[in-house]
């Protein structure tokens, strides 16, 4: 029995006592939906003749003999695995449902949350393969489930399918190490700190003994060894206090260095990683989220090292040193001065563990505010276009409010519990008041005024410490969960990785084939059907079909923006799994119908293709591509600014400059993907002339709505719900009357309405 869920008892006692026997099941799992999406305990159950689907609530009582639990089921279906098919996970608005044919029919068996999809694509691959071989493959399926969804520390699912980090079992302590391992480069410098530490918690501990036991006892006590000597004595406390001063200022300045440039180095790790991880790592995240964990994050981190870190082994040492001097000089009096730092400690723990929930939480609302600014803010045209203010403001509010209320949470917790560790600690200088004062009185324990006032200052540097330490409890939990989260980042492993022997391609002809190709960029939901076609060297293809084919998604795998599922793409016979990054992208540029310009002048976006190239190839790629005329009637030309700041260029004008960045390129292979559909008629004929003649000698593949623009491909290849109908060229494709000739058809006919015929 493949357990995809474990089953509670109560759900297995209600389904034996149906006559379904759990432990001949096929597979069994759980949901926590029911129809019509509502919350609900769901039990599924696959044998060999049946899929039963149960829902209802598990209900959980006191008895005789303890906790109880029973099933109150309130439906029940079952289906028939024989007349089943194409069993697939359907994503709905917030949740997805569970759907097979029966016969002509498509019928809904359960619902599901996001947190069970994985759950149920295995149990609809676990009903093809049981329908197609007569069994399941148990072992292939627990090592999916365990490898690709689960922690298989804890069995929890992870919140993040990309980067398979379990936030529960994560090791704080491998953290830190990771942490310490970039100040290894700073070893002088941490060598320095350290003697400065240590001399600081040295000074800090003689100015007590200066100040409070030598003044009394030996220089205003009659008899003493410095009697009278009040100037040298204010000297020698002027003097340790300068020192420790300077010592200070010495540890500021080196932390402060050292924290910037390890803060530089983090930064460049997260950046540098950042670059290198697939494409499916930006679509699934929010470019506000992003900057808060490169540049937020990291700034946590650099204003604890800076300020936080410094004071914590200052104090540290401080309180060992003078812990020590206390016990030697009197180790009741020290005994009962820490008689409350037991329960000291145990509120500390209570408060560490509050505060990595409240800064965690912090960080998650903050994430989703800055989300939200960037969102609304780079989408500012189109949420004034539909009057959208005040619902934005609305959403601001929300989010705002909701991060107001987590900082308002965790400054009231400080509120209430430091002024407790504060009482806390000063309830041991009390006892030191009473037992120390009662000690001079009688004389015992060789304790007399000038070592009871010393005990009592030293008693106040143990105090500032252990305060600090309540204090940073707050501070170090915001610290480790930005450390967390950034180095779940630094650690992550991109999806598309080049391989261990990269091959590099020399005296490439451009040569393409697809060999019956599967992608998926879901499980259970394909995108590109075992598609298969050649483009041979220097000829061009043309991909048509509607939108949502999945015709950019075969340009984006040729370029290895993702990796295909199941067969394989090749140039020059060379599967591009074994071409290095480097040698595959120089040789293929992409000209889409998503522009993106840089901030920066118009040169230096042409030039990112190319960054040796001359200007005179920079114009000649802007002439190929219809843009030197309107570049050359601004006052700068090419040295125009766009971008923040700079000329707000046309949707066409943008398009052009992006095809002049592909031209200089000069690419074995140009794609072209809705490379004209920003352009009025007139500029689409130019630019097609010139692309065109830019295309002679070299493999194009051009992806197109309008099928005009497609007349000089050699051959078209038609795609429809992510398979390929049809292949040949245009005569050939309306001659066949079949998908092409519909959307060839359809075109016609929408031009004539408005008096053009082609």
């Amino acid at each position: 029995m493949l357990k995809l869920h474990s089953l509670p008892a109560a759900a297995e006692k209600f389904f034996n006592e149906n006559g379904i026997d759990i432990s001949k099941a096929l597979v069994v799992m759980r949901s926590d939906m029911a129809f019509p999406g509502r919350k609900a305990d769901t039990f599924v159950v696959l044998t060999a003749e049946k899929l039963y689907v149960a829902e209802g609530v598990l209900v959980h009582t006191k008895g005789k003999k303890g906790r109880e639990s029973y099933f109150d089921c309130f439906d029940k279906r079952e289906y028939s695995v024989a007349d089943m098919s194409e069993p697939k996970v359907e994503a709905l608005i917030s949740t997805a449902r569970v759907t097979a044919l029966f016969g002509n029919d498509c019928i809904p068996m359960f619902d599901i949350s996001s947190s069970c999809k994985h759950e149920a694509n295995v149990l609809c691959k676990c009903i093809e393969e049981y329908k197609k071989d007569g069994k399941i493959d148990e072992k292939n399926h627990k090592k999916e489930k365990d490898k690709d969804s689960h922690c298989p520390k804890c069995g929890r699912r992870y919140p993040d399918q990309q980067r398979k980090v379990c936030p529960k079992c994560i090791e704080k302590t491998k953290l830190i190490k990771k942490m310490a391992s970039l100040f290894g480069r700073y070893k002088t410098y941490m060598l320095i700190l350290l003697i400065a530490f240590i001399a600081s918690s040295a000074l800090s501990v003689a100015v007590p003994y200066v100040s409070n036991q030598l003044l009394y006892g030996e220089v205003l006590e009659e008899g003493g060894s410095m009697y009278g000597m009040i100037g040298t004595v204010v000297l020698m406390i002027i003097g340790v206090r300068v020192a420790f001063l300077l010592v200070n200022l010495v540890v500021g300045a080196l932390s402060s260095r050292t924290a910037a440039h390890v803060t530089y180095d983090l930064k460049m790790l997260i950046f540098e990683n950042i670059n290198k991880l697939s494409l499916s790592f930006f679509t699934s995240r929010q470019t506000g989220g992003l900057m808060t964990q490169v540049n937020g994050d990291a700034t946590t981190l650099y204003w604890f090292f800076c300020d936080g870190f410094p004071y914590l082994i200052t104090n540290l040492l401080t309180l060992l040193c003078v812990m020590t001097v206390m016990l030697i000089s009197n180790p009741l009096l020290t005994l009962m001065a820490f008689i409350t730092v037991p329960l000291f400690f145990l509120v500390y723990k209570y408060l560490f563990l509050a505060f990595d929930k409240l800064w965690a939480r912090n960080w998650a609302r903050r994430r989703a505010l800055n989300s939200l600014i960037s969102d609304v803010f780079n989408g500012m045209r189109v949420v004034k276009s539909f009057s959208r203010e005040g619902e934005e403001s609305e959403r601001f509010d929300k989010r705002n409010r909701a991060h107001a209320e987590t900082v308002a949470e965790a400054g009231m917790l400080s509120a209430r519990s430091f002024p407790l560790i504060t009482f806390l600690l000063q309830a041991g200088l009390y006892v030191v008041w009473g037992v120390g004062g009662w000690q001079v009185m009688k004389h015992s324990g060789n304790m007399d005024y000038a070592s009871l006032s010393a005990f009592i200052a030293y008693l106040g540097l143990i105090t500032g410490p252990l305060q600090f330490f309540a204090d940073v409890s707050n501070w170090w939990s915001e610290c480790l969960n930005a450390m967390h989260r950034l180095f779940e980042i630094k650690d992550s492993v991109p999806e598309v990785r080049e391989s261990e022997s990269p091959v590099s391609l020399t005296d490439v002809k451009g040569e393409v084939k697809f060999d019956d190709v599967v992608f998926s960029y879901e499980e259970n939901r394909v995108i590109i059907d075992h598609v298969s076609f050649e483009v041979p060297a220097g000829q061009t293809v043309g991909i048509v079909g509607k939108t949502g084919a999945g015709k950019s998604t075969l340009v984006n795998l040729l370029t290895r923006l993702y990796d295909v599922s199941e067969g394989g793409i090749y140039i020059d016979g060379v599967n591009v799994k074994d071409i290095s990054f480097a040698s595959l992208r120089e040789n293929i540029a992409i000209v889409s119908q998503e522009t993106y310009l840089f901030r920066g002048t118009i040169k230096e976006n042409i030039r990112y293709a190319k960054p040796d190239a001359t200007d005179e190839e920079v114009m000649q790629a802007a002439r190929i591509a219809s843009a030197h005329q309107f570049i050359i009637k601004y006052p700068e030309g090419y040295e125009t600014q766009v971008g923040l700041g700079g000329k707000d260029l046309s949707g066409g004008e943008k398009q052009r400059i992006s095809i002049a960045r592909a031209v200089l390129r000069d690419p074995r292979i140009l794609i072209l993907d809705e490379a004209t559909a920003a352009m009025d008629t007139q500029t689409e004929r130019q630019i097609q002339a010139s692309l065109t003649r830019l295309a002679k000698g070299r493999t194009t593949i051009m992806i197109a709505h309008r099928l005009s623009t497609l007349r000089d491909a050699d051959f078209l290849v038609v795609i429809e719900n992510g398979k390929m109908p049809e292949k040949g060229t245009a005569t050939q494709l309306l001659k066949a009357k079949g998908v092409y000739y519909k959307l060839y058809k359809m075109q016609a006919e929408a031009l004539k309405t408005i008096g053009i015929e082609e």
